[in-house]
């Protein structure tokens, strides 16, 4: 499912804003005026002492097999997981940063980063622990604020367009490689039987801008300018993507109303062929295997995304890797972070979550680019785009998620949505 992983906006907001506020830490106002201070170099001596992890969801569960892995090449430390739920991840972190009782590392999503960066709660990464140009290179931008890294990426996780085969097949049509062809493509699934063309989350928030944001990135737009001083939103090329995303539920391609929830229903409702069609995710490859049997291959068809006048682009986002301004074993927490971004072990991390490494080497070593349908995400990977890494993220994207559903309903124009989207997150601001 489509960020079933991932807090809300509104959840990080409240949990790496309010709470840090509330507890009084020190932020210290505007992290741009403070640079980091560059970390020492790790060593390459074995770790020691415990180091203590939370990480979230399935990933907390796989977790400790690294754990005991890292262990046996580090004969005295000790690696010690706990579990947490993604919806609790943000208020937990935030009151262990405001408290200054942190474990070692976290795990969490991209889109947090800098809120928790901006409370002084995570170290940034010592130079040399990591050769980034082995990285997928948005998921390592991603990790960066104001020229230093904070994180280190686990994996990364970015939407293709799943498909009914069978009704394309019925319907004379093949998955759309353009804008051009997208609204024909989603009109003929739903002639051959889909209830929806095209299965949008047009109201959801937390969830509407990551269904919205590509439309404008495929137009060519930017949300913001190079230097991320100022919003670019009224733009032409923004318009047009607004326009687009406006189009598919104009056209009957997609409901007014689309949702993904309950969680799980997407990959039912897409083998049941009630959806023809979705931009979602490689978590949906397993369950349709399983709903599907034999007939996988013959009804689920996986291709990139379509391209408007900037390209297929397609969402970015991920797990990334933290350890706490206040960790006690700073040194055996790096350590551990440089061990799971081995290939060797960043491929075994995805066997046993399903994961996408953010390793490159890692998918040769996991068999993952001999598997067809996980092969079109590595597609993909070469044409993503992430938002900007900055502390008020979680207020704008709540904001696109507004206009997202005030589009889908048709109650703002394309120019006017533009126009109040420079408005409304100018005034929240990039700090």
């Amino acid at each position: 499912m489509i960020i079933k992983k991932y807090a809300t906006g509104l959840a990080l907001l409240t949990a790496a804003s309010l709470t840090l506020t509330a507890c009084g830490r020190d932020t210290g106002g505007d992290t741009a005026s403070a640079p980091a201070t560059p970390a020492a170099a790790i060593d390459d001596s074995p770790a020691k002492g415990e180091i203590t992890v939370w990480a979230m969801g399935g990933e907390g569960d796989q977790m400790p097999k690294i754990g005991e892995a890292f262990q046996q090449a580090n004969p005295e430390a000790k690696v010690t997981v706990t579990g947490v739920p993604w919806d609790d991840a943000p208020t937990k972190i935030s009151t262990a940063i405001a408290s200054g009782q942190t474990p070692d590392v976290t795990l969490l999503n991209p889109d947090a980063l800098a809120a928790f960066v901006a409370a002084k709660g995570f170290a940034p990464v010592p130079a040399g622990l990591i050769d980034e140009s082995g990285f997928d290179a948005n998921a390592i931008a991603a990790t960066k604020i104001d020229g230093a890294s904070y994180a280190v990426p686990l994996y990364v996780d970015t939407r293709t367009l799943f498909y009914r085969k069978d009704l394309a097949e019925k319907a004379g049509v093949s998955a759309p490689k353009t804008w051009a062809e997208l609204n024909t493509f989603g009109a003929a699934l739903k002639k051959a039987g889909a209830k929806e063309g095209l299965l949008l989350a047009t109201g959801e928030a937390g969830f509407t801008h990551q269904v919205l944001l590509p439309y404008i990135w495929q137009a060519g737009g930017a949300l913001t300018n190079a230097d991320q001083t100022e919003f670019t939103l009224d733009t032409p090329q923004v318009i047009e993507g607004l326009a687009k995303y406006q189009s598919l539920v104009k056209d009957g391609v997609s409901s007014q109303t689309g949702t993904y929830e309950p969680w799980g229903s997407v990959e039912e409702r897409l083998a049941r062929g009630e959806v023809g069609s979705v931009v979602n995710g490689s978590w949906l490859i397993g369950p349709l295997k399983e709903l599907l049997g034999d007939e996988f291959d013959q009804k689920i068809g996986i291709a990139t995304v379509p391209a408007g006048a900037g390209g297929g682009v397609s969402w970015l986002s991920g797990g990334q890797l933290a350890v706490f301004a206040d960790a006690k074993n700073p040194d055996g927490a790096w350590k551990f972070i440089r061990f799971i971004s081995t290939p060797e072990q960043a491929a075994r991390f995805s066997e046993l979550t399903a994961d996408l490494p953010a390793v490159t080497a890692a998918w040769g070593v996991a068999g993952l680019d001999q598997d067809p349908a996980v092969a079109v995400f590595n597609d993909q990977l070469k044409s993503t785009a992430t938002p900007p890494v900055i502390p008020t993220w979680a207020q704008l994207s709540s904001i696109v998620d507004g206009y997202g559903e005030r589009l889908a309903r048709g109650t703002i124009t394309p120019q006017d949505a533009a126009a109040g989207l420079q408005k409304d997150m100018s005034a929240v601001g990039l700090k």
